[in-house]
């Protein structure tokens, strides 16, 4: 059996179902979050140390019309990411509770060795969204 396969039959069921599924990756395309009144982008950690994540936000008005990352890292990494872009668009930035790290740890069934991780993706989200 390969290291990959290894790997994936260790994963929870959710992070291997939004892992396999990783809609929100890459960049926006043109038709893409058409009528967006602006977007904002944040990113934080370094490839070098393991992990590397960047939000794109496209904003129209009060709302999240498009939601879009890309990152390095694990698949934990990879699927909590996903599994944000997927929870947050189309919600209003008025009303958005996007939680914490160890929320999600708990919710996504993450180890908890990954936290650091998911710290670097809040890093990054909340920076996006502090450019809103």
């Amino acid at each position: 059996m390969s290291r990959a396969a290894d790997t994936a039959d260790q994963l929870a069921p959710r992070i291997r179902a939004l892992f396999s599924a990783l809609d929100h990756a890459g960049e926006f395309v043109a038709h893409e979050a058409d009528g967006a009144a602006h977007r904002a982008h944040g990113e934080a950690g370094r490839e070098e140390l393991g992990t590397r994540v960047q939000f794109s936000l496209a904003i129209a008005g009060q709302r999240l019309v498009g939601v879009r990352y890309r990152a390095y890292g694990c698949p934990h990494t990879l699927a909590t990411c996903e599994w944000l872009a997927r929870s947050l668009e189309g919600r209003r930035l008025d009303s958005l509770a996007i939680g914490d790290p160890l929320e999600w740890a708990q919710r996504l069934d993450v180890p908890a060795a990954k936290l650091g991780r998911l710290l670097v993706i809040e890093d990054a989200l909340r920076a996006a969204l502090t450019r809103s």
